[in-house]
């Protein structure tokens, strides 16, 4: 049976929300092996922010395709309803395709590979994919990546300071025909997001948000020999840059190398859309940046 997908143009669907661009890599032509051999990505993950409709997070991965003609670049949608309702075991399930598709067998060394995470429902499902790739190849396997791009993420893990602005996000995803207040809208998610959480706690499961925070700062999932960037804006108003620099703090100090880039006066996810000239270059600057880390290795 086909897979019924949204429209996304030069992809193929894998599921209803994961697409795949240059599925198979073109490995008999000697062009493409000389160009990306030892240099580019052979794989771009990127998981797009909460309720990113496929036209906006195509920009990204366009892109990206610009730098890295020969990458296979696969795309993930995310519903924040499905991000804050699902159990880890159900979130790793829906993630298990990239790992069917795009690493089948354990790391042998031949992948190089870019995690682009955007918002923290980018990172809800980027955790649930190391989840998928542990528990196919064993409790000591980290999923291969060279760079780890955290656009506006993570922000701040306090459930009581944070829910406002997480009901927020979530209320720009309601359908416009829905005829409701956007402030009231935002109380109903927020009053979701409570019962949500406490319900959480109450049958002992970690909740999304936290749970995905974690596991990128503990070397058994997420590899120690990455590259993290975070770009961020002192005036996103979902993601505030003080918690986005603790953050990057917390994974330095646990062992990760990191560096923040800062865009002036761009919203949350928008750092590319005002600033595309900065934001690829620092990319393409990591990019090379994390190369030179594992050739060091």
């Amino acid at each position: 049976m086909a897979v019924k997908a949204p429209l996304f143009p030069g992809y193929t669907p894998i599921t209803n929300r994961i697409f795949i661009r240059n599925e198979k890599l073109p490995s008999d032509s000697a062009t493409a092996k000389s160009r990306t051999a030892g240099t580019d990505p052979t794989t771009i993950l990127i998981y797009g922010w909460g309720d990113g409709s496929p036209k906006h997070v195509a920009k990204y991965s366009e892109g990206y395709h610009a730098l890295f003609p020969s990458a296979r670049i696969v795309v993930v949608i995310n519903p924040i309803f499905a991000a804050t309702t699902q159990t880890l075991p159900t979130r790793t399930e829906s993630m298990r395709p990239i790992i069917d598709t795009c690493f089948p067998t354990a790391d042998d060394g031949s992948e190089r590979v870019i995690l682009h995470i955007m918002s923290n429902t980018g990172g809800i499902s980027a955790a649930a994919t190391l989840n998928a790739y542990r528990e196919r190849h064993g409790p000591d396997a980290a999923l291969p990546h060279h760079l780890c791009v955290s656009d506006s993420t993570p922000g701040g893990l306090n459930f009581t300071s944070e829910v406002w602005r997480w009901s927020r996000a979530m209320a720009m995803g309601v359908p416009k025909w829905l005829p409701l207040p956007f402030k009231f809208s935002q109380a109903l998610c927020a009053a979701f997001l409570v019962f949500v959480n406490y319900l959480a706690i109450a049958v002992g499961i970690e909740p999304s948000g936290p749970h995905s925070a974690r596991i990128f700062t503990e070397h058994d999932f997420a590899t120690p020999r990455a590259l993290r960037l975070f770009c961020y804006s002192k005036e996103d108003d979902l993601i505030y840059w003080e918690d986005l620099e603790e953050q990057a703090a917390n994974a330095r100090s646990k062992g990760y190398r990191t560096v923040l880039e800062e865009f002036k006066g761009s919203p949350h996810v928008g750092h590319m859309r005002m600033h595309p000239k900065q934001y690829w270059a620092t990319i393409l600057r990591c990019w090379r940046e994390a190369v030179d880390m594992a050739d060091e290795a």
